[in-house]
């Protein structure tokens, strides 16, 4: 740890990634394993629906895409871990998450259609949920912060990466960690950082969507912050990541898929004073737009 903190930048070397690759059978193309930042392949328009192939393809798809995850994950975690022990700024712990964010896109199979484009200013993005993955499915031109549940925190290597770009964590059983995380976010804001919320307060199925939390809301509300509205849609449903289900029987299930499409709506920068009417504001928007993308897939699913 003492080495990363005096040189983060050679903490995670592309040949240490290719070796854990190889190591698992996951080969990276060397170009691929440097942090740094690039434009990311969106799609303008939804892709064909496809067919997953037969068992044993899918699972050693899953499994394939299973030790990616693990390598990709564990590479960007350290490195963020590095430069936090080094005592890098914010901007800086943000590269390794959009490496991340990058690299899961192209190594475990996810396509998506992108509407819109999100603020290149600090702002409060407040997204719908429906899985784990939702959370590589934002790389926002301005760096941002996470607000998740506490429980997250105690997972490995997720709940360490979360640590290294300073995540904000909440209980949300306690009224007293709620106060704290509202401050925490209201100083983060002023800080001129981003911050991500899912204020459904878990993952849901859909395609409607759950009651929105009012906390957040009171808090842009007096504070005049700026808000963007995200609605997010999976082609294949069993992505939803519920009902308690256990992360590695479900991951293997969602990587067997040939791809994993989902399709993306930035909304407009929104403001109010009112926090009632604007998480309504807020949710009605984010609820017609899923509604309409799970219209799209299924239009295309009786199509073809």
């Amino acid at each position: 740890l003492r080495r990363a903190a005096a040189n983060p930048s050679k903490f995670i070397s592309p040949p240490a990634v290719l070796m854990c690759s190889v190591m698992v059978g996951v080969h990276f193309p060397p170009v691929l394993v440097r942090m740094t930042h690039r434009s990311f392949d969106f799609l303008t328009t939804l892709p064909s629906p496809f067919d997953d192939g037969h068992a044993l393809r899918k699972f050693w798809r899953s499994t394939r895409r299973f030790f990616a995850f693990i390598v990709i994950s564990l590479a960007a975690t350290v490195s963020a871990l590095a430069r936090k022990l080094s005592g890098a700024n914010h901007v800086s712990l943000y590269r390794p998450y959009m490496w991340y964010c990058r690299n899961i896109h192209r190594f475990t199979g996810i396509r998506v259609t992108v509407e819109g484009e999100l603020p290149n200013h600090a702002s409060v993005l407040v997204a719908n949920h429906r899985t784990y993955i939702d959370a590589v499915m934002v790389p926002s031109p301005h760096p941002l912060v996470f607000v998740a549940k506490a429980e997250v925190k105690r997972w490995p290597i997720i709940g360490w990466g979360g640590n290294a770009i300073r995540t904000i964590w909440v209980k949300r059983s306690s009224a007293e960690s709620r106060k704290a995380t509202r401050v925490e976010v209201r100083k983060r804001i002023e800080d001129d950082l981003s911050i991500i919320i899912f204020p459904e307060g878990t993952t849901h199925r859909g395609p409607d969507l759950l009651e929105y939390k009012m906390g957040m809301f009171k808090m842009c509300a007096e504070g005049g912050f700026p808000i963007c509205p995200i609605a997010m849609e999976y082609r294949h449903q069993d992505v939803s990541w519920v009902s308690n289900s256990k992360f590695i029987p479900h991951a293997f299930k969602v990587f067997g898929h040939r791809y994993i499409d989902v399709s993306v709506r930035f909304g407009e920068v929104q403001y109010g004073d009112d926090p009632v009417e604007l998480r309504q504001r807020l949710r009605d928007w984010t609820a017609k737009n899923c509604l309409e993308m799970r219209a799209n897939f299924d239009a295309q699913t009786k199509g073809s």
